[in-house]
């Protein structure tokens, strides 16, 4: 996928994750709405952007997902992992065909929340328990 930064973890340890969720959201019959809905050759840019404030984590593995509907589709990283960022901040943009683009969001926006979520939750513990002679080993 042109513009995405190399995940830091195996594609072989994310990818079966990625698979499942698109068989679980797309079934048999693929994405029915978009597909009725907008015309072959349709082009789009989308942003992803934050709702509150936290740390982005998970972008690459999220950004794979349209990597696995299209490998044309272009993104731009405008927040790397690890970066804390504030509420409606754009961190990546998807750039080309809109079916493929439409039909992976919904399941690119899950892992992403749910990973950025564990890392704020996280980077909250870890600053609480700073003064004290301890450390997070697990999240």
């Amino acid at each position: 996928m042109k513009g995405c930064p190399p995940a830091t973890l195996d594609p072989s340890i994310y990818g079966p994750v990625i698979d499942r969720a698109l068989r679980e959201d797309l079934g048999d019959k693929g994405d029915v709405t978009t597909t009725a809905v907008v015309p072959p050759g349709t082009e789009i840019k989308a942003c992803l952007a934050t709702r509150e404030k936290g740390r982005v984590a998970g972008l690459p593995v999220a950004l794979e997902v349209f990597h696995r509907l299209d490998p044309e589709i272009n993104v731009r990283v405008l927040h790397e992992d690890g970066a804390d960022v504030g509420a409606g901040t754009m961190i990546a943009t998807v750039e080309g065909p809109a079916r493929p683009i439409l039909t992976g969001e919904r399941t690119a926006l899950n892992i992403l929340t749910r990973l950025c979520g564990i890392a704020t939750a996280t980077r909250r513990v870890v600053e609480a328990i700073q003064p004290y002679p301890t450390r997070v080993a697990c999240t």
